[in-house]
């Protein structure tokens, strides 16, 4: 029996729906030719394909020459002006005729200093508590100080150098172990590096919960999270930072209830800069800011997606602007009229108003996010100590990425917690310009109860 032959108005339809299947065959071709990496998204590098890029900047080429530039000063070895020990090198014979110089006066012809460590070796320092009977019959007796509480135990000094070689240098317990053996002398097992950061924890707490607390209290926040493995389950450590201040925290959470937990009010006095999570930006606050280095990385993606599209290309060139405008105000601008800040969020809202390109699909969930999140994108054009992006988060978590790939992961939810809390003082004593270790050290001969 012979088949029948399609009609015109079914190969019509037929070659509709082939077409439609050809475009969005290519539209997934096109993805799969445009990858997302680093440079377009919030990939890090370390997840690029086949890593062609090893770096990734926003930042456009500059005309200046790699390295230095002119009028940065330098950081060259310099002569201590009074040396800790003098040798003079003077002859006594001549060179020549071998005659006796050795009476003659010396005349200092030139100085060379050498910089060097002496052995490292530890000291022993024994107390010893007496008693005395007064004429009253009272027998008065000498009291330990409070930090000594059995036969032997390791000093604040010892205290503060494990903790910063293992919070601060990302040093496994094995390392610091080895460390102290070898160059210092000092036995120190594996388990005792362990009691001795949990010690030294219990003794920066209070500056931990100082920080949380001059965070709450702060006019901008930046906030950001990352995956950490504990144990082998996944956890999340998050940040809440700004330019004095770094309060970090474990969580087995992501959502708002992590941030519930830790500042049930939200933050009432402050600009919440993030990176458009819906935890972050469901929290209280004056007003939020979306990171524009996050928009712009989607950007680029985008563009290397489709081309052809003018909306997305005329988003990122009004992002651009923006931070430009940004870099030019004065401080004396925050609440100063600004015909240029009211022209960029006039045109941010003229761009919304152009529908999304249906056959752009990829580009149509960052059109939806815009336009919800239309008033957190130039916040900053309005408060001079809000920034543009979340960087600043992200260098806070980034510590975390590298104790990982240096230590492993985390064996404890109490070894997570004792890195963040270190970890957050750490920070904030850079951030505030001042010495980590003797900072540090400070710290650890406090008294803890």
């Amino acid at each position: 029996m012979q088949e029948k032959e399609p009609t015109y108005e079914e190969l019509k339809t037929l070659v509709t729906v082939l077409l439609k299947k050809v475009e969005e065959l290519q539209a997934e071709l096109a993805f799969y030719k445009t990858p997302k990496n680093s440079n377009n998204s919030s990939i890090p590098p370390s997840k690029d394909e086949n890593r062609i890029k090893r770096t990734q900047s926003l930042r456009d080429k500059s005309d200046k020459k790699n390295g230095g530039q002119l009028g940065h000063e330098g950081n060259t070895l310099k002569m201590a002006p009074i040396p800790d020990e003098i040798i003079k090198h003077i002859p006594d014979f001549c060179n020549d005729c071998g005659k006796d110089v050795s009476s003659f006066e010396s005349i200092l012809q030139s100085t060379r200093q050498v910089v060097d460590i002496p052995p490292i070796v530890p000291i022993y320092t024994q107390h010893e508590t007496y008693s005395r009977r007064c004429s009253c019959g009272k027998l008065c007796q000498g009291n330990f100080p409070f930090y000594l509480k059995g036969p032997i135990q390791y000093g604040p000094g010892v205290e503060t150098l494990v903790a910063y070689l293992s919070v601060r240098q990302y040093m496994p317990y094995k390392r610091i172990s080895e460390f102290f053996k070898n160059v210092l002398d000092l036995p120190i097992s594996e388990g005792s590096v362990d009691n001795l950061l949990e010690r030294f924890t219990s003794k920066v707490y209070p500056a931990y919960q100082l920080i949380k607390t001059q965070i709450e209290h702060a006019s901008v926040v930046g906030s950001d999270e990352t995956g950490v493995k504990i144990n082998g389950k996944k956890g999340w450590i998050w940040t809440w930072q700004n330019s004095l201040n770094t309060f970090l925290s474990v969580s087995f959470n992501r959502g708002k209830q992590t941030i519930d937990e830790l500042f049930d009010h939200g933050f009432t006095k402050a600009v919440l800069v993030s990176d458009a999570w819906a935890s972050q930006l469901s929290t209280p606050c004056i007003k939020h800011q979306m990171c524009l280095a996050h928009l712009l990385r989607e950007t680029n993606f985008l563009i290397e997606l489709y081309p052809q599209n003018e909306w997305i290309k005329n988003l990122k060139i009004l992002l651009k602007s923006s931070i430009d405008l940004k870099h030019s105000m004065l401080k004396e601008d925050d609440y100063r009229h600004s015909k240029q800040r009211d022209e960029i969020e006039k045109r941010l809202e003229e761009l919304l108003k152009i529908p999304a390109n249906d056959t752009d699909k990829k580009l149509i969930p960052l059109h939806k996010r815009l336009i919800k999140h239309r008033s957190s994108i130039f916040t900053f054009l309005h408060y001079f100590h809000v920034p543009a992006d979340n960087n600043q988060s992200e260098r806070s978590i980034r510590n975390v990425k590298v104790k990982q790939k240096v230590s492993g992961q985390f064996k404890s939810a109490k070894g997570a917690q004792t890195f963040v809390i270190i970890r957050s003082v750490i920070d904030t004593l850079i951030k505030r310009n001042l010495n980590i270790f003797h900072s540090l050290n400070k710290l650890a001969i406090l008294d803890p109860e």
